[in-house]
């Protein structure tokens, strides 16, 4: 039952994910797009850097709170320190306006207004809910995600229809719909936390909580900090280079690949990280490594079987999916199924180190990927314009996954089965023959072959999913 409420609920997710994308690039310009990219990699650089390690600290230590009943306590400061990040990204931002070494497109005011406030309430929102999959609730953290994308769906499109069609009308939307429910979320989660035995929010922080907080989170700043180098840094250099239109298409595409795969990837955490994390609340280190390998091997097969999905529809999904400004994307749709299906292989070898609660060995896989992304995005973009931003950021994407897997797979001694990965890398050319015989037959002038083509093709990824995970679902209790 609770599979079947995950997979509902995150298919409910992934389409309004997708709708949102759609009317996105229906309603704004590439230009606005493009100007849209730039703010969420803003937030993403202070958010990452100083609230994403302390995000995986709670998951970390969720459950031992819960059970002492001073989750509340702790995360009421947590609330403190948001706000206090808020207030640094408040400060900084007007420096880097001042300065002349990004042109974000809108006016300064928006840019600290929308930065801030998507650190504080999409933070807030997106450590309330999901702390309510890993404490079990996995109904209500479906609920609450799905009516967040809807409430601020509706509140995005309605300010560009009534107001004015531009990214900080667009991005005010978006929060908006995200403050409202993270009052909910945060309202829900604490219920659940006071539930089991409640303790004053006013008991003191041992320096010894600091300490572990500290030896846990730097490491992961650091690496996280590296990762948003990698990941998202490319967007400032190309718009230095190509402009904000080039940008808003190349993320679109990128952003349908990343969206996709994060649809994937939401499915499997939701369903199999509440059991990772409460496994490794072990002391042993050998549950810590079994945990981990159990988790490696239901994401990565399955991973590897959703990047050929979507190399082999690239140009059926850009067709549905963007809007006609929008068309020339199909090609960076593969670039991002590459470049993010490495970010995913990352995420899975990071957390052999959060479970070891040994957060250093993130460190030089990150720095290589950071210097690779940048040096070679850099070389590629003036030469191959936006493809070089692919070619870069799969790159170092691929030289990260190699470094982490020299590096960690070291410390637990071993990894995961190959076989189920071969069986998915070679069933790719078998959905690419398929697609070329539909797209051959079909009439290539209507909606219906690229309609028939990812329903076809999506109907046997799904079975093979099936099958590549049954083993997986059967073992969970």
């Amino acid at each position: 039952m609770a599979l079947i409420t995950i997979i509902v609920g995150r298919a409910a997710q992934f389409l309004i994910a997708l709708i949102t994308l759609r009317v996105a690039t229906t309603l704004l310009s590439p230009e606005e797009m493009g100007k849209v990219a730039l703010v969420v990699t803003t937030t993403a650089f202070f958010a990452l850097l100083l609230i994403n390690p302390v995000g995986m600290f709670i998951n970390r230590r969720l459950h031992a709170w819960q059970a002492s009943g001073r989750g509340v306590g702790y995360l009421v400061r947590y609330a403190g320190y948001i706000a206090l990040v808020a207030t640094i990204a408040a400060i900084s931002l007007p420096l880097f306006v001042l300065t002349g070494l990004i042109n974000f497109g809108i006016p300064t005011v928006w840019l600290i207004a929308l930065v801030c406030g998507s650190v504080i309430f999409n933070t807030v929102n997106q450590t309330a809910i999901p702390c309510l999959n890993l404490l079990g609730d996995s109904r209500r953290f479906i609920l609450l995600t799905v009516a967040t994308l809807i409430a601020s769906f509706i509140s995005a499109v309605t300010l560009v229809q009534t107001v004015q069609r531009t990214a900080e009308y667009w991005i005010l939307g978006l929060l908006l719909g995200q403050a409202l429910l993270a009052l909910v979320g945060t309202r829900t989660l604490f219920a659940q936390l006071n539930r089991g035995n409640p303790v004053s929010i006013h008991q003191p922080v041992h320096r010894q909580h600091l300490m572990a907080l500290v030896r846990f989170s730097w490491p992961v700043a650091i690496a996280a900090g590296l990762g948003w180098v990698q990941a998202q840094g490319y967007r400032y250099l190309m718009v230095e280079d190509l402009g904000l239109a080039q940008v808003g298409v190349f993320v679109a595409g990128y952003g349908l690949s990343a969206g996709i795969i994060a649809g994937f990837e939401s499915v499997l955490t939701t369903y199999f990280q509440p059991r990772l994390y409460r496994d490794a609340s072990a002391t042993d280190p050998q549950l810590q490594t079994t945990a981990w390998r159990r988790y490696a091997s239901a994401v990565i097969p399955s991973l590897v079987l959703t990047v050929g999905l979507l190399i082999v529809l690239a140009p059926d999904l850009t067709r549905l999916l963007l809007g006609e400004k929008f068309q020339a994307a199909a090609s960076f749709v593969i670039w991002g199924a590459l470049a993010e299906a490495a970010r995913v292989l990352a995420s899975v070898y990071s957390l052999i180190a959060h479970v070891h609660m040994r957060t250093r060995w993130l460190i030089w896989p990150n720095v290589v990927g950071a210097a690779t992304s940048i040096v070679a995005c850099s070389l590629l973009m003036p030469v191959f314009g936006a493809h070089g931003a692919g070619m870069g950021l799969t790159a170092a994407g691929a030289l990260t996954v190699v470094m982490m897997h020299l590096v960690l797979l070291r410390k637990v001694g071993g990894g995961i089965s190959a076989r189920p990965i071969l069986v998915s890398l070679a069933l790719t050319p078998a959905f690419l023959a398929i697609a070329m015989v539909l797209r051959h037959w079909l009439p290539t002038a209507s909606w219906v072959a690229p309609i028939a083509t990812c329903a076809l093709i999506g109907l046997a990824f799904l079975f093979m999913q099936y099958l590549l995970l049954r083993k997986h679902l059967e073992d969970r209790p």
